[in-house]
């Protein structure tokens, strides 16, 4: 599974990268930026993408969650520290993971996630990860009795 990793913190985005690459993954980036990721979600087609919701200079991670699925059907799980619903999120977005996340937590998420984008039904949903069930996404990839 090759996921994009978009995060602006120069700690966290590396330790999420060395986190699942280990347990794995093909990791693109981390990328700090929304436009820089914009292109290269595009051009890599990674499986599923994590996104800070907060990035740096002021870009909005759930603006780039929002066009990477709508230009390109990459996935997005969302990523924040803050108290955030992201019910707007629903539309394009799988779900959220709330930070700090755990190693194994990260892990447990990515592959909660690859189970509802190959049409399974998830065997485990680790604490930090809320699934925003009935989302564009995932109606894309479930069969119809897979969502009710």
């Amino acid at each position: 599974m090759k996921l994009l990793v978009v995060e602006d913190d120069p700690l966290i985005g590396p330790a999420v990268k060395a986190v699942l690459e280990n347990a794995g993954y093909t990791v693109v980036g981390p990328l700090r930026d929304a436009a820089k990721a914009a292109r290269v979600g595009a051009r890599e087609c990674p499986d599923l993408a994590l996104v800070d919701v907060n990035l740096a200079g002021g870009e909005n991670g759930l603006v780039l969650a929002r066009r990477l699925w709508e230009e390109n059907g990459v996935p997005s799980l969302l990523m924040t520290g803050f108290d955030h619903h992201a019910a707007e999120a629903r539309s394009f977005a799988m779900g959220l993971l709330r930070k700090p996340v755990m190693p194994d937590a990260l892990v447990q998420a990515i592959g909660t996630a690859s189970e509802i984008l190959s049409g399974l039904r998830p065997s485990f949903k680790p604490a930090a990860l809320e699934l925003f069930t009935g989302s564009a996404v995932t109606a894309a990839v479930l069969p119809k009795a897979h969502t009710a």
